[in-house]
């Protein structure tokens, strides 16, 4: 029995460790991880999370204040520890008080203030909802572009692999050749030189594929690493459907949560007017006070109502309304330049699209063209009909127009990518948007027909 030797003894001593190769990552893995372990993502759950406590404490002012007070005081001199209670009865004096009440304070009327608070808590959370989604939705369009990225730089890489191997075959040939005279030794330099310049431009490209796995490690919430195993190719992606327009601004989250903005803001302007109103309050107290040594202690008592109305404040709370008012209005000028923007995000990635589908269909002639001219004169150099340079420019005219080809399908899918974030279709069986519950409530619409399935 042979002895085992090379890649079979290795793969050997693996197999006994019970070490295994890390499976390859998917693109769909790839997007699950980062929803549920990217930083900034779950920063925002945070912020929702705390604008849901914001709610809660807000409703809280519309039940009873309850407070408990408990206190210790020495004076200057001694005072009556309770009130007289008819004449000839005179109180206890003492320097030392302890007071100790519970007070209640209910609001019977606030001018609206406190539910307007409530309102706004809510309009907050809303708020914080929608850019939650947003951040997850840039954050679906980053992992999936930069997983792109590291397709497209793998292929090159193996593109650059194949042209020099080939430069190498013809290195050798011309060695052989420059031993028996048929050839120059500048023919030979030559083609070393383009050799040396193939494998730089392959170091380039391995370097740009493990920056590229780098980058995406950190999207999915992971240290920086250039190991990952990427599964599927760049040359497979495929063309999203087209969404209308008006349906796509309406699950777009960034615009949403501008949409709460404006609410917030016209909220505030309402909340600011109801400062002229006046505030009404049932406030009451039980305790009871001692003096010296928790002597001579009795119970204290207060029940009551009060109205608070401003008559007077300089003009404070008329130039506050004016200022909420001049922000709602800013507000809305926002959205405005948000959908307008948007609608210009969706008609810059069709044309990205068409642009990039002809650059595809050129490149895609040419690089077989160039492949074809390298073998050309590659074989017309070897039997003494060309020249070396002919042969080298053939060679370097293959090399770029690989290149280029493999370039010009990542801007394709770049350009996909672009189009499915500006129109939501990235997010579809990955974000719960609001809008598509009511298009799903609608499904005899054409227009739901326009949406890609997953």
């Amino acid at each position: 029995m042979k002895p085992l030797r090379g890649p079979a003894l290795l793969f050997l001593l693996l197999a006994l460790l019970g070490v295994r190769a890390a499976p390859a990552l998917t693109l769909k893995e790839a997007l699950r991880e980062a929803l549920a372990k990217n930083p900034e993502i779950l920063a925002r759950g945070h912020e929702v999370r705390a604008a849901g406590s914001a709610v809660r404490a807000e409703r809280g002012r519309l039940l009873p204040q309850i407070n408990f007070t408990a206190q210790a005081s020495r004076l200057s001199d001694p005072v009556p520890v309770v009130s007289i209670k008819g004449p000839g009865k005179f109180p206890a004096f003492s320097r030392d008080i302890y007071l100790s009440e519970v007070d209640l304070v209910l609001p019977l009327y606030a001018g609206g203030r406190l539910r307007k608070r409530v309102r706004i808590a809510e309009i907050e959370r809303a708020l914080r909802e929608s850019l939650k989604d947003q951040t997850a939705l840039d954050l679906l369009a980053n992992v999936k572009d930069t997983f792109y990225l590291g397709l497209y730089l793998r292929e090159l890489v193996s593109a650059r692999k194949k042209t020099l191997l080939a430069l190498k075959r013809e290195e050798k040939e011309a060695e052989l050749k420059l031993k028996v005279g048929r050839i120059p030794p500048l023919d030979l330099l030559r083609i070393r030189t383009q050799v040396r310049a193939e494998e730089a431009a392959l170091a380039a490209a391995r370097e740009g594929l493990r920056r590229a796995k780098e980058a995406l490690s950190v999207l999915l919430g992971r240290p920086p690493e250039s190991a990952l195993e990427l599964e599927g190719s760049i040359l497979r992606v495929r063309k999203p459907k087209e969404v209308s327009p008006d349906l796509a601004l309406s699950c777009r989250p960034d615009i949403l949560a501008q949409r709460e903005a404006v609410r917030k803001a016209e909220e505030l302007v309402a909340l600011a007017f109801r400062e002229h109103f006046p505030e009404l309050d049932l406030y009451s107290s039980y305790g009871r006070k001692a003096g010296s040594g928790l002597n001579h202690s009795e119970e204290v008592w207060e029940a009551g109502v009060r109205l608070r109305l401003n008559l007077f404040s300089g003009g404070t709370i008329s130039a506050r309304v004016a200022e909420a008012r001049s922000r709602a209005l800013a507000e809305r000028e926002r959205l405005r330049l948000l959908e307008l923007s948007a609608r210009r995000e969706i008609a810059d990635a069709l044309s990205l699209i068409a642009q990039a589908e002809e650059e595809v269909a050129h490149l895609e002639a040419a690089r077989a063209t160039a492949k074809e001219a390298f073998r050309v004169e590659s074989l017309r150099y070897r039997t003494g009909a060309g020249t070396v340079t002919d042969m080298l420019l053939a060679q370097a005219a293959w090399a770029r127009a690989e290149a280029d080809y493999l370039a010009a399908r990542y801007r394709l899918a770049k350009a996909y990518v672009a189009y499915e974030r500006a129109t939501t279709l990235l997010a579809r069986g990955w974000l719960k948007l609001r809008c598509w519950n009511i298009i799903n409530s609608e499904s005899k619409n054409s227009e739901e027909e326009k949406w890609a399935e997953k």
